[in-house]
């Protein structure tokens, strides 16, 4: 179209011109088609075709293939005396604040929806069992959803708080209903973690900064307005984890409840649901703690194999992915994991925050030091 000028008679210029821009309409318009109907045809189908849909069998085999996954991939760690399978259709008494609200997935990209999955309770009532109520209700009433401090979790913010009740509302009228409704019992141990949340290596550094800021915020310090982490007390009494003690370690609320689990059943069974490798050492100190299983983010629907598990519908695993330690502080990554948050950085997080609004106030790193033992990184 430019060389025309110089090649072409003056009034044929126009006619060439508009042959080539029709030729480079058309190549583009092809170049494009081959592209979208081709390599990103799956990519782009759902707004070339206006509608895209899965069928109910497709699904209906996804969620089969989800719970089969579930029953290969949970583990039985321990079976002392036989402690499993428990009898179909019979009583039991589920401890444990995460009973009720258990984690599907990680954080980031290994998510997980939580609003449709089968959850626990729904696994133990499919399987036959029957469970207290009352012990339900007692936890639904104490917090109905996992942030105690009432804030979601992203991956640029964590609310850390397990809610587990305070050992007061374990109440002798609560505890006699359990033993009256059955001698067995199940507590369950969750924790969180993934893309953008490294869990804490100091939770009780977590707590007290959670609480000065708060009490700067109330003093009307403005530079404390933002934080990138939080965590709520189950008491004013004590802190929840003392100096030291990881995100992966029992808080004391949660020792406080086996304590009293195991003073008053002898047969108990603990399901550890988390996506990380949690230091299970305490598993050991109670002789009534028969049998232990291990169960990770189970995703849309393989919590459904629990249930199968415990009445031995299912004959679990003995395997592990992971390598689960007695002592975190052995581990060749204890010194370096943890969400490193600088405080001294106001005047940085307020210019920053100045120049672009949508600056959520976090100056943060982790130094990753130890190579292949330790995943995910990046």
């Amino acid at each position: 179209m430019i060389a025309a000028h110089w090649l072409v008679k003056k009034g044929m210029r126009h006619v060439v011109r508009w042959g080539a821009g029709v030729s480079w309409a058309l190549i583009v318009t092809i170049i494009a088609n081959v592209i979208c109907f081709g390599p990103m045809y799956n990519n782009l189908a759902p707004i070339l075709n206006t509608c895209a849909s899965v069928t109910e069998e497709s699904i209906a085999d996804s969620l089969a293939t989800i719970e089969e996954v579930g029953a290969e991939g949970m583990a039985l760690v321990k079976n002392d005396n036989n402690a499993l399978p428990l009898a179909k259709d019979s009583n039991l008494n589920v401890f444990g604040w995460a009973s009720i609200n258990p984690i599907y997935g990680g954080t980031g990209s290994g998510s997980s929806d939580s609003s449709s999955a089968v959850d626990i309770l729904t696994s133990l009532s499919d399987a036959g069992f029957n469970v207290n109520q009352d012990i339900i209700d007692m936890y639904k009433e104490y917090s109905p959803t996992r942030n105690l401090g009432g804030n979601v979790v992203s991956v640029s913010y964590t609310d850390w708080s397990l809610p587990e009740p305070p050992i007061e509302n374990y109440t002798d009228e609560l505890m006699q209903g359990a033993k009256d409704f059955s001698d067995k019992a199940m507590i369950v141990i969750s924790r969180s973690g993934g893309e953008g949340q490294d869990v804490p290596a100091d939770m009780n550094a977590v707590i007290k900064e959670t609480y000065n800021r708060r009490d700067q915020v109330a003093n009307g310090n403005e530079n404390y307005n933002y934080y990138a982490c939080n965590y709520t007390n189950n008491s004013e009494s004590y802190d929840d984890f003392d100096p030291g003690k990881s995100y992966l370690e029992l808080s004391n609320s949660e020792e406080a409840m086996i304590e009293k689990v195991c003073s008053e059943f002898d047969d108990v069974v603990v399901v550890i649901n988390a996506n990380n490798a949690m230091e299970l050492g305490w598993t050991e100190e109670y002789e009534q703690i028969g049998a232990v299983i291990l169960a990770p983010g189970t995703g849309a629907s393989g919590m459904a194999a629990l249930g199968d598990i415990l009445n031995g519908t299912v004959n679990p695993s003995g395997r592990t992915v992971d390598t689960y330690v007695y002592d975190l502080t052995q581990t060749p990554y204890y010194n370096n994991f943890g969400g490193f948050t600088y405080n001294n950085v106001s005047d940085l997080q307020a210019a920053l925050t100045e120049k672009d609004p949508a600056y959520q106030g976090v100056v943060s790193f982790v130094n990753y030091a130890e190579g292949i033992y330790v995943g995910y990184p990046f």
